[in-house]
């Protein structure tokens, strides 16, 4: 009935109504539904101010063969397809495309197609400038290149350019040439001429940590490469990512070009400090509008970066650098008033400052001492920040030189504007019981490294001391001061867990003690986190984890635009009370790492109430799941997409459990993908790599935090 009243409405409309109508869908869905409507409304949406762009990115109701039901009439009008993330689909749906000939812009990131039928399909491509591909065998993309003169003009044409690595084979010194050049004679990087944007992804997830490097030019004739604005890399751990983006970014240097864009996750090698062209290119700043460094250990004053010259600066990536405190948070606040976003994850010093200032003074010998200066300056002088990561670190402050503050959130208060926010559990503190509150000396190391706390023992790991009390904890002012927050983190300096390691997953957590203070923060402060009905991201970790479903019942009734939820807590008890989930009407994803989880029919059932759901990612130390009950969750909900189930479950148990969803769902389900693992399998690793997407690896399995790690344009 509602359809057919839809059809009678929409039927007594003009043409030129509709149009302006169909020109604000943007959801696939809906205008997919629109063609089955009538044949006349379906002729209006397939008119070309409508159909010149499908984005079908993260549409996972897409199933096998309405691709190519919905572009097929379309063929001739499509400017722009976009197809990243849609591992499902296959190469006989694909190979429609060799008969859009108008393409302007193509999107495969993490489509299945080998290379042969992606130079193929190139070559049909005469007025392509956008592209994104997923290469898994570089050396026969490369040949591919060579052997087709049309797919060689159709590179030289491209003006953004999106390369994606997955499942590349590692390299070693003996064959590390052959990477560089990617095979004998011309590479396929020489054919572009005209390109302005390079994005370049790599696996997320290398045991070995940090993979080969290479600063040479990777170009023939670099003066190709005059046009470029911008160049990222995703903190990538595979070497043919890695090699290329430094390989290019040296060519870019050779020819002095002004970026817009530099996203360089740096490793300890950092060849690229030694050569004067990217000196050069660093020295004049004022065109960088993104810069991310981090892992660098470069100072920010006075250091081979010329921020008195980044004006323009809007988003700047400093995490994991050691270097940066709080008079380089003043320098940078004079400099880059324009900041919008900054990440200053796992920056340890960014609350104090060196006792004797900079000039002629050793740095390793320095005393440090606690400062805000550098940090309320930055809140009061870049007017437009709205993305700030703080988190990772671990200090607690005794005094913060102004009664008008009493905590770092209550400073935060001042940003009544902020969007994304991500905290330590010691930013919550208002006070401190730190026995020495005057300098802290480096060389004096029978206390914690972090926050200068007494350690506990004399060997092993450093453990705090901390002893705070619940009601010295202050969130509820800085939930009450910023109404507009979309993103908030809680995340813990030194967390253990199986999946937060630097380089991606971590067999065995590191045995290191996390700051008390992220373990005792009351549930009756984090249950003000329900105010905020903007919130679509919430990702807590380190927390005890005893009453999780006193906070759960809390803030669903309030966050009602909860898009995502990760909670990663530690558990001394094996009795937890969290035996069912309350309903989020619009979550999608959801990642529960606990101890003692339960994997019974109560849980899995409650969390298939969700009407949004799609991924599921749980994390557990418990023996027994429920098998039939996960058979009941993934057979009954086809709107899960992903299902992550980690466990201390027998290996033959978990075996099983994958043949059935192998046999009985995966010719149904092609977007499904499932992995269901014992934590203690001795290839874990590989067995993520082969069951789960790399989209999914990255976004729902790895622990990180998440925000101001990329720009937000």
């Amino acid at each position: 009935m509602a359809s057919t009243f839809n059809t009678l409405y929409l039927d007594c409309l003009s043409d030129e109504v509709l149009l302006k109508i169909f020109k604000y869908i943007t959801d696939l869905k809906d205008l997919f539904t629109l063609r089955l409507l009538s044949e006349r409304i379906a002729a209006v949406a397939q008119d070309m101010s409508v159909a010149h762009t499908v984005i079908c990115t993260r549409q996972y109701w897409l199933k096998t063969g309405m691709l190519k039901k919905y572009i097929e009439p379309i063929l001739d009008k499509m400017h722009t397809l976009d197809l990243n993330y849609c591992y499902w689909i296959n190469l006989e749906e694909l190979t429609s495309l060799l008969r859009c000939t108008n393409l302007r812009a193509l999107h495969l990131m993490q489509v299945k197609i080998d290379e042969a039928s992606l130079c193929k399909m190139l070559s049909q491509l005469p007025h392509l400038t956008s592209l994104s591909i997923s290469i898994r065998d570089i050396e026969k993309f490369n040949q591919e290149v060579n052997g087709c003169k049309a797919v060689q003009e159709c590179l030289s044409r491209i003006r953004k350019l999106s390369i994606h690595f997955w499942n590349h084979k590692k390299y070693t010194e003996d064959n590390f040439e052959q990477l560089v050049r990617f095979s004998s004679g011309s590479s396929f990087v020489d054919y572009f001429h005209s390109l302005e944007e390079l994005y370049v992804y790599g696996c997320a997830n290398n045991v070995r940590c940090f993979p080969l490097y290479y600063f040479s030019p990777a170009v023939e004739n670099v003066s190709s490469l005059k046009n470029m604005k911008v160049m990222s890399l995703n903190k990538s751990y595979d070497d043919a990512s890695t090699i290329l983006f430094y390989s290019l970014l040296r060519s870019v240097c050779m020819v002095g070009v002004q970026l817009r864009t530099l996203l360089q996750p740096t490793y300890d090698f950092n060849l690229e400090w030694k050569e004067r062209d990217y000196l050069d290119t660093m020295d004049d700043m004022k065109t960088l509008v993104h810069l991310d460094i981090s892992g660098s250990q470069q100072r920010i004053y006075n250091g081979i970066f010329n921020f008195t010259s980044a004006t323009h600066l809007q988003y700047l990536n400093l995490s994991g650098n050691n270097t940066v405190d709080s008079e380089s948070l003043l320098f940078l606040s004079r400099c880059c008033p324009q900041l919008v976003s900054i990440n200053l994850h796992s920056c340890p010093s960014i609350f104090l400052r060196h006792a004797f200032g900079y000039l002629g003074r050793d740095f390793n010998n320095d005393p440090l001492v606690k400062d805000l200066t550098g940090f309320q300056s930055l809140l009061v002088q870049c007017v437009k920040l709205v993305h700030l990561n703080i988190s990772g670190y671990h200090i607690h402050l005794t005094d913060l030189n102004s009664p008008s503050f009493s905590s770092i959130t209550a400073l935060l208060s001042l940003k009544p504007n902020l969007i994304s926010l991500s905290l330590s559990h010691c930013c919550l503190y208002t006070g401190d019981n730190c026995p020495s509150s005057g300098l802290r000396n480096p060389k004096f190391n029978t206390r914690c490294s972090s926050c200068y706390l007494p350690v506990i023992g004399g060997s092993g790991s450093p453990k705090c001391t901390y002893k705070a009390t619940p009601d010295k904890f202050d969130i509820q002012k800085l939930i009450r001061a910023t109404p507009e927050m979309e993103h908030f983190e809680l995340y813990a300096a030194y967390h253990q867990s199986n999946f937060n390691h630097p380089s991606g997953l971590l067999r065995h957590p590191r045995n290191v003690s996390q700051c008390l203070a992220a373990v005792i923060v009351p549930y009756d402060e984090l249950r003000y986190v329900g105010l905020w009905n903007k919130l679509k991201t919430l990702r807590l970790t380190g927390l005890k984890g005893n009453k999780l479903a006193d906070f759960f019942k809390a803030i669903a009734g309030g966050c009602v635009s909860l898009e995502s939820l990760s909670i990663s807590s530690t558990c001394s008890r094996k009795s937890l009370k969290l035996k069912r989930l309350p309903c989020f009407p619009k979550l999608k994803d959801l990642r529960l790492e606990h101890p003692y989880f339960p994997v019974d029919e109560d849980m899995l059932s409650s969390i298939a109430q969700c009407p949004k759901l799609e991924r599921a990612c749980i994390i557990s130390h418990i023996e027994n799941i429920d098998s039939f009950a996960i058979k009941q969750l993934l057979t009954n909900v086809p709107r899960l997409v992903n299902f992550q189930l980690f466990s201390h479950a027998s290996e033959r148990k978990c075996f099983n459990l994958m043949a059935y969803i192998s046999e009985e769902l995966s010719q149904s389900r092609p977007d499904l993908s499932v992995c269901i693992c014992n934590l203690r399998t001795f290839d874990l690793e590989l067995m993520i790599t082969e069951y789960l997407p790399d989209i999914h690896i990255e976004e729902m399995t790895l622990l990180r935090s998440r925000v101001a790690t990329s720009p937000r344009e």
